[in-house]
């Protein structure tokens, strides 16, 4: 949007103004004739103290605002040496099998979505996106070759709550993913599919899911427990 476009000019606004406003306020005090002491009993001079306070307080906030400039998330290209388009056809009937394919294809155009594989009754049903020849080879054979789902999962499963890994580096958990997913991978979302699936998306960006990419998920998931029971 607009704001995010120049974020630069938004942080320095309040200074900009504040700063304006007391050259405004002085230059008022100059012309207006009235004594450049400030005087208790004079409406005039309470008035000036009260906005000159008041721009105070914009100017420090402008340059709080230009101090604490975010650092941008770092965003990687997901590790990996094939691109995965896989579905379980033995595990999945063809009306779920193309809605997981539009899930990805959806996932892929509209977030920052680089991997993602969907889990149900213990089998992985579908994995697609950026991965490892040796995730791509595991999941084709499927069966044994299906990865252990971590604790990650198993609780979201269990208490049909998502979970978003915003920064994945800092969770320790993260080695649970790496069984099926790229292994620079830099975010997670966890999304539940009723209580015997989940739906995992990675992203080469940190913090790379937003609210509303969570809450799009979570729509998705309902819709893939109809799909996949």
């Amino acid at each position: 949007d607009w704001i995010t476009r120049n974020s630069d000019a938004v942080r320095a606004g309040p200074l900009f103004v504040g700063a304006a406003a007391a050259v405004s306020l002085l230059t008022n005090r100059v012309l207006s004739g009235v004594a450049p002491v400030a005087d208790a009993s004079s409406s005039q001079s309470r008035a000036d103290v009260l906005c000159l306070a008041m721009t105070a307080c914009l100017v420090l906030t402008g340059l709080t605002w230009v101090a604490l400039k975010p650092k941008p998330p770092t965003t990687v290209v997901l590790r990996g040496d094939v691109d995965v388009a896989f579905v379980d056809g033995d595990a999945v009937d063809d009306a779920a099998s193309e809605e997981l394919r539009w899930t990805w294809d959806a996932l892929r155009a509209s977030t920052t979505c680089g991997a993602m594989a969907v889990f149900y009754e213990g089998k992985r049903v579908a994995q697609f996106g950026t991965a490892p020849k040796r995730v791509a080879a595991a999941a084709v054979a499927g069966g044994s070759h299906d990865p252990p789902l971590g604790p990650i999962c198993e609780r979201c499963m269990r208490t049909g709550e998502g979970n978003y890994l915003a920064n994945l580096i800092l969770f320790p958990g993260r080695v649970e993913f790496e069984s099926y997913m790229p292994d620079n991978a830099m975010a997670v979302c966890v999304t539940p599919i009723g209580r015997d699936g989940v739906l995992v998306a990675a992203s080469g960006t940190q913090r790379g899911f937003t609210p509303a990419d969570q809450a799009w998920m979570s729509v998705i998931a309902e819709k893939l427990d109809q799909s996949l029971s």
